[in-house]
């Protein structure tokens, strides 16, 4: 696994060492690029090359700073990112992580399910599914083996 280039956009600091704790014990990596915001994820994809993309469906606009805000709170961030992607032809393999089972505010509100089924219609060359992250359960792990293995290996 040494040419592979994974990038984590994830803004939750547990969710981020989980998820980098796996690809280490189950994968033996240990070079994943993490950026924890719109701004900085986008900014990454479009400057360097990476194999595969973690991203969280709602992240902040900015990197948080200490004594500052992070701006709005992007619902559906993750969804621009790969907007934005899409336009620029830099596309990649993506898998979805994300700990909401439910996006968006009450009549408007969507799925974790909906989101896949969507992604899956519009990006179906580049993304590979929807994972739903729990740090009490341990079945996201197998789902995200079984993706990057088809996916990279």
């Amino acid at each position: 696994m040494t040419d592979l280039k994974i990038i984590l956009v994830e803004d939750d600091q547990k969710k981020i060492d989980d998820i980098k704790g796996f690809l280490d014990e189950s994968f033996g990596y240990s070079d994943l690029t993490i950026r924890q915001s719109y701004q900085s994820g986008l900014r990454e994809l479009l400057t360097n090359q990476f194999n595969f993309l973690l991203l969280d469906m709602s992240i902040p606009t900015w990197d948080k700073e200490p004594n500052k805000s992070s701006g709005d709170f992007q619902k559906f961030g993750g969804y621009t990112i790969l907007q934005e992607l899409d336009r620029k032809n830099k596309m990649i393999p993506v898998a979805l992580i994300s700990m909401f089972d439910e996006f968006g505010e009450s009549d408007r509100s969507v799925t974790l399910r909906q989101i896949d089924s969507m992604l899956n219609d519009e990006y179906s060359e580049y993304y590979h599914g929807a994972i739903y992250y729990s740090s009490s359960q341990s079945d996201w792990k197998e789902k995200l083996k079984n993706m990057i293995c088809d996916c990279l290996l």
